[in-house]
């Protein structure tokens, strides 16, 4: 039960806002409310106050929603909004789709008391789960540096491969002190005979709960294949968030009864007699960890002392530091629940230090950290990252006032030569990528990222500027930027600024049909290229999308043309909007383009997405039996998020599906998609439909998804997107 809850009312009715209040105390809640008029005082309540929700009353009213979205965003803040207003279906719709909680009319004040109620609840759902989420990580931290700490040898792994492991582990098994954990799994602890017996130990132990162990005698060996008898206790546990088994390790024979973290027996670790008949000298783990392997952070997030060292602790170390910025997002959230102010995260790199260079120890010196640090002292902190990246945390930030301090810092680096731990140096200009956020926000990780998204941002925009994190859809939702780019788009037609990439769709059956995937990029007045989820959105909600489809299909039959000269079995699938579906039948227009270039229609396949089918399932079908009359290709693209994603082939007698993107992101990690990417794909195999994973971004997808029996790929894996037409599909992959 929510007993006493802090609302804005953004109105110039107090009356109605009066009413809403009387519906939320006559079900038992006190009301601190608070009002704001005019956009000057919306802005420094929300920069001065946590509020549980705002509800904005637009009748004669000055500030609309547009204005309200962008004070929240300025002030960091996530209060969910309920809409009290007049307006009609249509704009209902808009605001939601803008992140609205809840739209209402005015003379429902009873619905509007109701909805802010459910959107303080959510708010504080949010925020609790948040709460137990820091909870989480902190104890999984405690939990970690107690095994750090431990002179036994004690590893974890999740799905079978390392996720930790101690020091006294590292020297056990004979690890270098730079190899990479995600190449040891379980069975490499065990010889090959053995293999298959840890496997069904494993089996067994995953179908008990929590915390039960069990202890087992095998023939372990080293990383440098030493074989001998040790104890293994394993243990089910959840590290992290995930399922994990902790494994202890000690010399077969000797007592295991010692006691360790977490409550559990941890069997005795070989002292280094053992390690010596195992035939390590006393002074090889020395020698194996280096000068540095005792390095450690200040404190501050940056590590100690001024030397290079070599690249393995200097990823160590930004790691560590990295942690410790998470951590100190964590505090600074629970801090602003008590304060009511925003955190600022901020993220810095060097214009000049170009992705993936931070990966080689390329890390800019202390000269940028000592600039960082005096432009944002105490309390701020700052923190070396991963890739060369430097992060600045702020409490209680403003974000004008933060706006001017990055603005200095970076006029600051202009003249700046910054040294890099090689020893060479580069131009000092800087980007920076800013989020604001309270504890409604979301968790630091995901805070970080979003950073980071905006540091890339504006290095893509030129560098040398900083970007804070738009919401998503905002601007999408927004009436004004939708004409912007409306206009963009119809400029764009006019001066030939649209052009069009090609990625190959290869066959994991043994075929060497040439299909291709055609995509569309319109470049702006500036240069800048836009993607098609940046301009596809807006032009759908316009009217333009219609015109760029045809457009597309336009030009790609031409290019199709002369590409069936050289082989006459290319297919391109082309993308159809939601937008093609009214107005002038795409079907005829379709068929002139063919007929113009003599190009068969079984050389095209239409792809509809299944968002598409499943709001105008009748215009969607229309179109569909035309296109399939004349011979076109059919496919559904971004399948299988329905409940019953196979009903749409009623509907659409489609050839081929194309996976949902969502899928291959979580598939090398995630059982559960595993499982459904084979559910879909067995499905659509017993109807004879071909299925079609998109985004193969790296060898361990393609591996999965070969298991899986897809049928086509395509991704980054494959060949990005080009304008050239040049995949070898007979080498295939």
């Amino acid at each position: 039960m929510i007993n006493s809850i802090s609302i804005l009312f953004v109105t110039r009715d107090p009356d109605l806002a009066g009413q809403i209040i009387g519906r939320i105390r006559y079900r038992g809640h006190a009301v601190r409310p608070k009002q704001a008029g005019n956009v000057r005082d919306l802005a420094r309540l929300l920069q001065s106050h946590r509020f549980d929700a705002l509800v904005l009353i637009d009748s004669n009213l000055d500030i609309g929603l547009a204005e309200v979205s962008e004070a929240l965003h300025r002030a960091g803040r996530q209060t969910p909004v309920v809409l009290v207003s007049d307006h009609g279906q249509e704009q209902s719709l808009r605001a939601i789709d803008s992140g609205i909680f809840a739209v209402v009319g005015s003379r429902s004040d009873d619905l509007a008391a109701v909805m802010t109620l459910r959107a303080v609840d959510h708010l504080n759902k949010g925020r609790e789960v948040t709460h137990l989420r820091t909870l989480l990580r902190e104890a999984d931290r405690r939990y970690l540096l107690m095994l750090d700490t431990s002179r036994y040898p004690i590893a974890c792994f999740h799905q079978g491969i390392a996720t930790y492991a101690n020091e006294s582990w590292r020297d056990f098994f004979e690890m270098d002190l730079g190899e990479s954990l995600d190449q040891l799994t379980l069975n490499d602890l065990v010889v090959p005979e053995q293999q298959e017996d840890l496997q069904e130990i494993l089996g067994e132990l995953r179908n008990q709960s929590e915390n039960v162990e069990t202890c087992e005698t095998l023939t372990v060996r080293t990383r440098q294949g030493r074989s001998f008898d040790a104890d293994l206790l394993l243990t089910g546990a959840v590290i992290n968030s995930e399922p994990s088994i902790v494994v202890h390790v000690s010399v077969a024979g000797e007592d295991p009864a010692l006691q360790g973290p977490g409550g559990f027996a941890i069997p005795s670790a070989p002292d280094r007699g053992d390690l010596e008949q195992l035939g390590e000298a006393p002074g090889e783990r020395d020698a194996r960890q280096g000068p540095n392997a005792d390095s450690r952070s200040d404190g501050r997030g940056s590590p100690a002392g001024t030397g290079a060292g070599p690249p393995a602790a200097t990823r160590q170390d930004d790691a560590a530091s990295e942690q410790e910025l998470l951590r100190d997002t964590d505090a600074m959230q629970a801090e602003a629940a008590r304060s009511g102010r925003s955190l600022g995260l901020l993220v810095f790199a060097p214009d000049a230090l170009e992705p993936g260079q931070g990966a080689r120890s390329e890390i800019p010196g202390n000269e940028l950290q000592d600039l960082l640090q005096a432009q944002f002292p105490d309390p701020a902190g700052t923190y070396r990252l991963r890739e060369g990246q430097l992060g600045v945390l702020l409490p209680g930030s403003a974000r004008d006032e933060l706006e001017e301090r990055i603005g200095a810092a970076l006029k600051s680096a202009s003249g700046l030569n910054i040294r890099l731990g090689d020893g060479s140096g580069i131009g000092g200009t800087l980007s920076c990528g800013v989020v604001l956020a309270d504890d409604s926000g979301p968790e630091a990780g995901e805070l970080l990222e979003q950073a980071r998204e905006s540091l890339a941002e504006a290095r893509n925009a030129g560098g040398n500027q900083y970007r804070f994190h738009a919401l998503p859809g905002a601007a999408g939702a927004d009436p004004k930027a939708d004409q912007i780019w409306k206009s963009r788009i119809e400029q764009a037609v006019r001066d030939d600024r649209l052009r069009l990439l090609y990625q190959p769709i290869v066959s994991l059956q043994g075929e060497d049909v040439p299909r291709y995937n055609v995509f569309l990029r319109l470049t702006g007045e500036d240069g800048a290229v836009h993607e098609p989820q940046d301009f596809l959105p807006p032009a759908e909600r316009t009217g333009t999308a219609a015109p760029l489809d045809r457009w597309v299909i336009q030009q790609a039959i031409k290019v199709l043309a002369g590409e069936l000269k050289r082989d006459d079995r290319t297919v391109f699938f082309l993308k159809l909007s939601q937008g093609s579906l009214d107005g002038e039948p795409v079907v005829d227009w379709l068929r002139r383009a063919l007929d113009r270039h003599k190009v068969p229609a079984a050389n095209v396949v239409v792809e509809f997405r299944e968002a598409t089918l499943l709001t105008q399932p009748d215009s969607a079908a229309a179109v569909a039996s035309g296109l399939g009359e004349m011979g076109v290709g059919l496919c559904i693209g971004d399948f299988g998020n329905g409940l019953e994603p196979f009903r749409i082939l009623d509907q659409v007698d489609a050839a081929f599906i194309r996976l949902d993107g969502s899928f291959v992101n979580r598939l090398t990690q995630d059982q559960e998609a595993q499982g459904t990417v084979r559910e879909l794909t067995e499905t659509a195999k017993s109807r004879d439909r071909q299925v079609i994973m998109p985004m193969v971004e790296d060898a361990d997808t393609l591996t999965a998804v070969f298991s899986m029996e897809v049928n086509l790929v395509q991704g980054y894996f494959v060949q990005p997107p080009s304008e050239q037409l040049d995949f070898d599909f007979a080498s295939g992959l």
